[in-house]
């Protein structure tokens, strides 16, 4: 249960001392929003925590130590590797995405000036004990790098990384990490009272109803655990952060970025409306009521590239790799743009002109990203 001291708002008292192990500190590393407050239930039952190696507490569940495993669970579409578990995510799981959501992965760091968000009570659920072994899941964990970081911050720990398709990793995960393919959507049940730590980091586009998945999160976690999630909406805004509607070529105020940006969500929607969920999540914690004892939330605006005046040596470093994200996002959206039925050539054309763009610093646009979490 978390104590009023360990409140994720800032406050003059501890705001200037946040610190992470192996990160800066920095004035925006707590959440902004002041805490909901309520009475914490005791949640029923406790599992144990899922065995290491192949062995799994659920048949759903496939173990995996080497991409050798990668065979059975991957297929080729329009010259990119895709999972071949979940048709909802279309993304793809080959080295290049993974490439991409490591640069993502680094964005987000920095932004955060570490890993996560409440420190305070990510690190109080981690606190090393006697009788149990403190426990960590990464729902999504895409290309491994935030387990492979957490692994190596909490080597007291376990921490599983979760996904339909293996990791194409990095780094060597250290002793105390391991993944499994899973497909979220199927159920979380048989973790049971097993973690103190759920991230979910950008998985709305693949996740089908992220209300049940929350229900599902509730469960799975041990009494005083916490929950962390973050997400891109998927949309571009102006310099007033203002979403910019759909504008088609030849008429006023069109580019190349937001018309393709517009494209890649039209093409998502029809795969899983889950990726509209983002706004929802903080109410749906609030309607959870009494299972939290705080919930947290906190938006930013990055900008699409450095193109603000005055901005810090970091800033710019954060919105250069912003720039890039979002360029290597729109080659890794192609196959799904073309599936959905659009021309080669104009899907070509839309990408090419965007990354235009955004390498000129033609627009000036943010992509906001949301956090959201729960104690």
């Amino acid at each position: 249960m978390q104590t009023p001291d360990d409140a994720w708002s800032p406050r003059p008292s501890d705001v200037s001392s946040y610190h992470s192990s192996s990160h800066a500190s920095d004035a925006d590393d707590e959440l902004d929003d002041i805490m909901s407050r309520a009475e914490t239930a005791e949640r029923e039952g406790s599992a144990a925590a899922a065995e290491s190696g192949r062995n799994s507490p659920s048949l759903s569940v496939y173990s995996y130590h080497s991409s050798v495993d990668g065979g059975v669970m991957l297929r080729e579409m329009h010259g990119r590797t895709f999972n071949n578990t979940s048709d909802h995510y279309m993304l793809p799981a080959d080295v290049a995405e993974h490439g991409r959501l490591d640069l993502q992965h680094e964005m987000l760091k920095k932004k955060r000036g570490g890993l996560f968000y409440a420190p305070q009570a990510v690190r109080k659920a981690l606190a090393p004990r006697e009788g149990s072994q403190p426990s960590i899941l990464d729902v999504g964990s895409g290309s491994g790098s935030w387990v492979i970081e957490m692994g190596r911050q909490f080597p007291h720990a376990e921490v599983v990384g979760l996904d339909l398709a293996p990791a194409n990793l990095s780094s060597e995960p250290p002793p105390n990490c391991r993944f499994e393919c899973d497909d979220a959507n199927l159920g979380l049940l048989h973790y049971k009272g097993s973690f103190d730590v759920v991230n979910a980091s950008c998985i709305t586009t693949g996740i089908t109803n992220y209300r049940k998945f929350m229900d599902e999160v509730v469960e799975i976690l041990r009494p005083g655990g916490v929950f962390l999630t973050v997400a891109g909406d998927m949309q571009v805004h102006d310099e007033n952060q203002n979403t910019l509607p759909l504008i088609n070529e030849g008429e006023p105020g069109f580019t190349y970025t937001s018309r393709l940006i517009h494209a890649i969500l039209e093409a998502m929607r029809t795969r899983c409306p889950g990726i509209d969920a983002y706004p929802k999540i903080y109410g749906w914690l609030e309607d959870q009521g009494s299972v939290w004892e705080s919930i947290g939330k906190k938006i930013l605006y990055i900008p699409l590239g450095p193109w603000e005046d005055d901005m810090s040596a970091k800033d710019k470093h954060i919105a250069e790799l912003m720039g890039q994200d979002m360029m290597r996002l729109t080659q890794s959206a192609r196959p799904l743009l073309l599936s959905y039925g659009w021309f080669d050539e104009t899907v070509d054309k839309w990408i090419a002109g965007s990354h235009e763009e955004i390498k000129i610093l033609k627009n000036k646009y943010y992509v906001r990203v949301s956090y959201r979490g729960a104690i």
